[in-house]
């Protein structure tokens, strides 16, 4: 949107570049910089008895890039289709807020009422988010009450998923999302 708004979209647009090489550079620029940022938050998780340890931190990097991507190409369909930049700007926070409350990254899935973890399953953000949490949850020494009350991972009809098939959920939406997104972007003017 604010390439559109401020003309550099035009300036791209006659470059000797096809329209899906730009819609790939702007959502990986977009994960990029979302995840440049997360490690401004992952610094600080000693702070709250994250251990700093390599492979966490490895781990933790490739997930936030992942749910970056994925989220940054749900932006790129949205505005490849608005004209402007305050709409696209409410269109956004309708969908993202949500789906940031219900993912458990502010608070933990396992006590919500029945129907609101119908919300939850649905949620794209929450396979994002549970790899994380579990990630940092296998570094940590805490008793299984705990581990259970605040990291209960995903379930459908009581079979937890595993991390790798929530991650391959998270990928498969980016990769839809970025397909659209270019689809998307070719028939834009």
């Amino acid at each position: 949107m604010w390439d559109r708004e401020f003309g550099f979209l035009r300036e791209m647009l006659v470059a000797p570049v096809s329209r899906g090489a730009i819609v790939i550079g702007k959502c990986l620029g977009g994960a990029l910089v979302a995840t440049l940022q997360g490690i401004i938050i992952l610094a600080m998780a000693g702070l709250v008895g994250v251990p700093y340890d390599p492979v966490l931190i490895v781990t933790l990097l490739a997930e936030m890039f992942l749910a970056a991507f994925t989220i940054t190409a749900f932006g790129t369909t949205v505005a490849a289709r608005m004209r402007n930049m305050q709409s696209f700007f409410g269109v956004m926070q309708m969908a993202i807020m949500p789906m940031m409350f219900l993912s458990g990254a502010m608070f933990p899935l396992s006590s919500l009422p029945a129907w609101l973890h119908v919300l939850t399953t649905v949620n794209p953000l929450t396979y994002a988010v549970d790899p994380m949490r579990q990630a940092v949850f296998a570094h940590l020494d805490v008793t299984p009450q705990v581990n259970a009350m605040l990291n209960p991972g995903v379930t459908w009809f009581g079979w937890q998923l595993p991390v790798v098939l929530e991650l391959g959920l998270v990928a498969v939406a980016g990769a839809a999302l970025l397909v659209t997104a270019i689809a998307q972007f070719r028939r834009a003017d």
